[in-house]
């Protein structure tokens, strides 16, 4: 009887286990989802929700901070050219601890005049009270 009530309670942990990994799947392709239409609207102001406080953004040319990012996104979004149409795919995500998760992939922006800038993305999640917050992105 103890091995039954013992497996079964295993068996209901393990599913409660893998909802909760799905929820994450979901929720940050979710945030990714809302990501890239506010870009592709651009809502500048809405992209800034997206990101944790304490986000920074690593690429070949060194760290950039919140701040600098979303000065950045207003440059480009200010200069009234094409920011391109903005795709996620492959995305993978994995749960890393409680509170935290990893999600990488392939990024795409298409251009009216048929050129993309086509790249891989990492990016580190934490949970907060308002959803998934990208922390720490590489590109």
């Amino acid at each position: 009887m103890e091995f039954v009530v013992r497996a079964t309670l295993l068996v209901i942990g393990l599913g409660l286990a893998g909802a909760v990994i799905a929820d994450t799947r979901a929720e940050i392709n979710a945030a990714l989802d809302y990501y890239s239409e506010v870009w592709n609207e651009g809502d500048l102001e809405a992209i800034s929700g997206y990101y944790h406080p304490e986000f920074v953004q690593v690429s070949s040319q060194g760290s950039v901070t919140l701040k600098q990012r979303i000065e950045d996104l207003k440059t480009i979004a200010q200069a009234g050219k094409d920011r391109g149409e903005l795709r996620y795919s492959n995305v993978k995500v994995r749960e890393l601890e409680k509170n935290h998760a990893v999600a990488y992939g392939q990024v795409s922006l298409q251009f009216q005049d048929g050129s993309a800038l086509n790249s891989w993305f990492t990016t580190l999640y934490e949970k907060t009270p308002f959803g998934w917050k990208a922390v720490l992105t590489h590109n």
